[in-house]
């Protein structure tokens, strides 16, 4: 594999706008079992910041004074595509289907659910299985602050 510009290149965080801080952190923590490393005021740009971080990565929050929600189309994932730039922050797990039981459970927004290879992501009100539908393989939610965060099937992706 080629190194690149960077051979010791690794990643170390995403940066995430919030509402609210404290709704955020605790959604994170509550959710993903993030850890608050830091909290910092930007006193000049009137912005808090946040870092938390898991297992050597990082999220960097950030809650500014007078920032605009997202976009609608933003907020779904095939929608989001209509637009540059960043898309989503992407987590894998063994059972995708009872990540979004566990989400739905919390009261999460899951905005797409993709049940089968090849198959669109669709919207679903209830994930749970109840005997027509697959076990899902990836799942689209929003979390505090409107962004998206995909959920993928380990076992679908080589390290």
């Amino acid at each position: 594999m080629a190194a690149g510009l960077f051979p010791d290149l690794k990643v170390h965080h995403v940066g995430i706008s919030v509402r609210d801080m404290d709704e955020a952190i605790s959604f994170w923590s509550e959710v993903f079992g993030f850890e608050l490393d830091f909290r910092a005021e930007l006193k000049p740009i009137r912005t808090t910041i946040a870092f938390l971080k898991r297992d050597g990565f990082r999220i960097e929050l950030f809650q500014k004074d007078g920032a605009a929600p997202a976009h609608a189309d933003r907020l779904k994932p095939n929608t989001d595509l209509l637009t540059h730039g960043t898309k989503h922050i992407a987590f894998s797990v063994e059972d995708v289907q009872a990540a979004a039981e566990k989400l739905h459970a919390r009261g999460v927004r899951i905005v797409g659910i993709m049940r089968g290879h090849g198959t669109p992501m669709q919207a679903e009100d209830d994930p749970r299985l109840d005997g027509s539908k697959q076990p899902a393989m990836a799942l689209f939610f929003l979390d505090a602050s409107d962004t998206l965060v995909e959920i993928i099937r380990r076992s679908d992706f080589k390290d």
